[in-house]
């Protein structure tokens, strides 16, 4: 019978099993050694890219805090303007009342009659004066009451004075304000 020795080949066979395994032990660490360092990168790049994004957004959350701060700014110096225009209109309302209301006691208050006080207090006009006959004071009174200016008019007080002459005080106030002129847009 043949004797075989089969010694080298189990010996080359194990050598395989043991470089098979070798390989098996030695790549699942390297691999999972190389997922790990993979998976490392990507969370850095990852937190990289999320800083750059906060940073982003941080920057545009100033940019839009000093927007509304501006605004802000803005709207408040609108609203000291427009509060400034209204009392100015008012003013100007108020004079142009005053001229329109002398200028109309300049050209129809009868010749008999003279005033010789005109004040206003809490919106309410006083006229005080003096005249001969008390038809004229009663057509100064009609005269005021007829106009678009004064609304109220009412003779308070007539009196017959030492010298002949009757003194009276009529109290009147003007109408209401007139709306607001629409502020003009330049184009």
């Amino acid at each position: 019978m043949l004797q075989v020795n089969l010694l080298p080949w189990r010996k080359l066979r194990r050598q395989k099993r043991m470089r098979c395994w070798l390989k098996i032990f030695v790549s699942f660490p390297v691999s999972v050694v190389v997922c790990a360092w993979l998976l490392a990168a990507f969370i850095v790049q990852e937190r990289t890219l999320l800083q750059v994004k906060l940073s982003a957004l941080n920057s545009g959350i100033q940019k839009i805090m000093l927007q509304q701060r501006r605004v802000e700014a803005a709207s408040a110096q609108v609203k000291v303007l427009t509060e400034a225009r209204l009392l100015s209109h008012q003013r100007v309302q108020r004079s142009r009342d005053y001229l329109q209301l002398l200028e109309l006691l300049a050209l129809k208050m009868p010749e008999e009659l003279w005033l010789t006080e005109l004040t206003e207090h809490q919106g309410m006009l006083t006229l005080k004066g003096e005249g001969r006959l008390y038809h004229d004071i009663l057509a100064l009174s009609d005269m005021l009451s007829a106009g678009d200016l004064l609304s109220k008019v009412s003779l308070s007080d007539v009196q017959q004075q030492p010298n002949q002459n009757l003194s009276f005080v009529m109290k009147t106030q003007f109408r209401a304000e007139r709306p607001l002129p629409a502020p003009e847009v330049p184009q």
